[in-house]
């Protein structure tokens, strides 16, 4: 009769030790994905700053937006639609051409504050991509 109480002892524990655990990485999940999106919002607005600061580069005086509005709103696009989730989406590459276009001689500390958001928002998109990793 104990060992059949000790059989379920062990398998009522084993349970809740692998109900918590995997609680514990949803739970760290949400807390993940609030960071990212959260962090998300605000360099979509630090983008828009730059974007707002952009003058048109003289090859581009004829033309509504300079190369860096342009950039800046594809760059803006890209870091959206990862944050709804489409995840084969590299803004990276969007990134440099942005910090590379003319037009943001007058954009210099928008710039900086944006380039330091960008690299946290790598590093919270790579723990974010982990929490898919591990549903499969």
């Amino acid at each position: 009769m104990s060992k059949i109480f000790l059989k379920e002892f062990c398998f009522l524990i084993f349970l809740l030790f692998f109900h918590s655990s995997a609680w514990g990485m949803k739970s760290s999940c949400d807390g993940k994905k609030i960071k990212f999106h959260s962090h998300a919002d605000q360099l979509i607005q630090e983008i828009e700053e730059v974007e707002f600061c952009a003058r048109p580069a003289p090859k581009f005086r004829d033309k509504v937006f300079s190369n860096l509005k342009y950039r800046s709103n594809r760059l803006k696009t890209c870091v959206q639609m990862v944050k709804q989730e489409n995840l084969g989406f590299d803004c990276s590459r969007e990134f440099r051409k942005t910090v590379k276009a003319d037009g943001g001689e007058n954009c210099v500390t928008q710039f900086d504050v944006m380039k330091n958001s960008f690299k946290t928002f790598e590093i919270l998109f790579s723990g974010y991509q982990n929490c898919f990793k591990n549903k499969d």
